[in-house]
């Protein structure tokens, strides 16, 4: 993560790396979404209103991970991918894990929208917050989106309301449901392949959906080792095919804790597992 980026995700709450994915990664991506189309439903994560209400309910995907190959594996392969890694370690520290279940989001034209969340910096919560010190950005809940079809100015999609990981105040409702202050609110624009990064505190959301192609949003969302956010039961023991994993891939799914947690180096595939690394 270079020091550009640094500033701008410390400015905004989120950053877009162009070109993050390769036109055959995407390809990949999609392709197994098209397999598997059978697989989609309406997302029950639902709460439009005002102008972020819309004729059409939204779907998503679940499950990818545990899909028949060859459609699991390009999911897969972007649990601990190599480009990926040194912006976790820069906003979370050395040692992280994914939290909730990768999906993603899809519709066509007319789509409803998401009401815009976050927690900003109103109270402190542990499992979301951004935090700088000693030259050192650190965040709880990170979400990584990556675009499988282009998202133009205009399409509606994915929008956030930059700076606001550092708002002390409480975001008006009618703000969050994109009736009042729209010139806050900024729709990002990307291509088939960028990714997007950004804190769970940065308030962020979907505009309804405006383009004649279908939108797709693949999301992956990290913590700190030491952290889980979705709740749930730990089994002590991985499903089988997690064994079909790589070892970095293994380590990404581990639960919370620091000591000797398994530490991903820059290649995505090298696992050390030092007592302890703050």
């Amino acid at each position: 993560m270079n020091e550009t980026e640094k500033f701008l995700f410390d400015l905004q709450g989120f950053i877009v790396v162009r070109e993050f994915l390769s036109n055959e990664e995407v390809v990949a991506l999609n392709n197994a979404f098209d397999a598997n189309w059978d697989k989609r439903y309406e997302d029950p994560n639902r709460d439009p209103s005002g102008n972020m209400a819309a004729l059409k309910t939204r779907d998503i995907f679940t499950g990818m991970l545990t899909w028949n190959q060859p459609h699991c594996q390009p999911f897969r392969d972007l649990l601990a991918h190599r480009k990926l890694i040194p912006y976790l370690d820069t906003l979370h520290g050395r040692g992280w894990k994914l939290d909730h279940e990768p999906f993603m989001l899809t519709g066509n034209k007319g789509m409803e929208g998401l009401t815009l969340h976050g927690t900003t910096n109103v109270y402190f919560n542990g499992s979301r917050f951004y935090a700088y010190s000693n030259s050192q950005i650190r965040c709880g809940l990170l979400v990584v989106q990556y675009a499988l079809h282009d998202q133009k100015t205009g399409d509606g999609g994915l929008c956030v309301v930059p700076g606001s990981h550092k708002a002390n105040f409480h975001c008006p409702k009618d703000i969050t449901t994109w009736e009042a202050h729209q010139e806050v609110v900024h729709q990002v624009s990307l291509k088939a392949g960028d990714m997007v990064i950004f804190s769970e505190n940065t308030l962020h959301g979907s505009l309804p959906w405006q383009a004649k192609y279908e939108r797709r949003a693949l999301l992956y969302r990290y913590t700190p080792k030491y952290l889980h956010y979705d709740g749930g039961t730990y089994n002590v023991t991985q499903p089988d095919w997690v064994t079909e994993l790589i070892e970095a891939q293994q380590a990404v799914l581990e639960p919370p804790y620091i000591y000797h947690h398994p530490l991903i180096e820059a290649d995505g595939e090298t696992v050390v597992r030092p007592r302890r690394e703050d």
